[in-house]
């Protein structure tokens, strides 16, 4: 079955992101610790194995491990926050679309075919530039979405899910030019957080934990209704 936002199943596209947006902070609360206590599981399966006790430990568990699990040393939990991140990212901006399409697109057209075709044209754009959502805020309601409190953390979002997508999740220069860009420091031990761009960019990859991703889907909900009540009260 092909994947699509859930805003469409819902007459009020903020409840359909509300409620797609609020699994993804429940697959990434639930899920990792689920993988991590069949990797401890598997562990100890295979510690009770008899075999060669001049062997090392972990060669054992790599041996029994599947190849496609890396020998037991996947970052699965990545892959949750990775997927979890797209997703949200990908309903958040189609509820833009469909709210603004809901608020001041929304007329019968089909007595106008050539414009009817225009209108669909230009909201099919919006799956491709997420500029002209933007853009067309401004025009058909007068919005300028810029200027919301939360904007800061869209563009924050929307260049972390870029360098995820795009740049094998390595920091990337447009991602650092963000407000919110989330530095590593404890981690990487001896860089200077304040000078560290430079060695960032194309060579280490963003830190993901549960705490950030949860910010970063949590903040989108958050934006999206201030997008809903900029609409209603105008």
């Amino acid at each position: 079955m092909t994947w699509y936002p859930k805003v469409r199943d819902y007459a009020d596209p903020f409840e359909g992101l509300d409620a797609q947006l609020g699994e993804l902070r429940g697959l990434i609360k639930i899920v990792p610790p689920l993988i991590e206590a069949d990797r401890r599981r598997r562990w100890e399966e295979i510690g009770a194995i008899p075999g060669d006790p001049a062997a090392e430990w972990i060669d054992i568990y790599e041996r029994e491990v599947e190849t496609k699990e890396s020998w037991g040393h996947t970052d699965f939990e990545r892959t949750i926050y990775i997927a979890a991140v797209v997703t949200a990212w990908d309903v958040f901006r189609d509820y833009l679309g469909r709210q603004l399409k809901d608020s001041f697109l929304n007329q019968d057209l089909s007595g106008y075919h050539p414009l009817a075709t225009l209108v669909e044209d230009e909201i099919r754009s919006w799956d491709r530039r997420f500029d002209q959502i933007q853009k067309r805020y401004k025009d058909f309601a007068g919005i300028k979405v810029q200027d919301l409190r939360g904007w800061h953390s869209v563009l924050h979002a929307h260049q972390l899910r870029n360098a995820l997508t795009h740049n094998l999740g390595l920091y990337t220069s447009a991602y650092l030019a963000t407000h919110l860009a989330h530095r590593p420091t404890d981690d990487f031990r001896g860089f200077d957080p304040s000078n560290i761009d430079d060695r960032l960019i194309n060579q280490v990859p963003i830190p993901l934990s549960y705490k950030f991703v949860d910010q970063v889907i949590t903040q989108l909900i958050q934006v999206a209704g201030e997008v809903r009540d900029a609409i209603q009260n105008l």
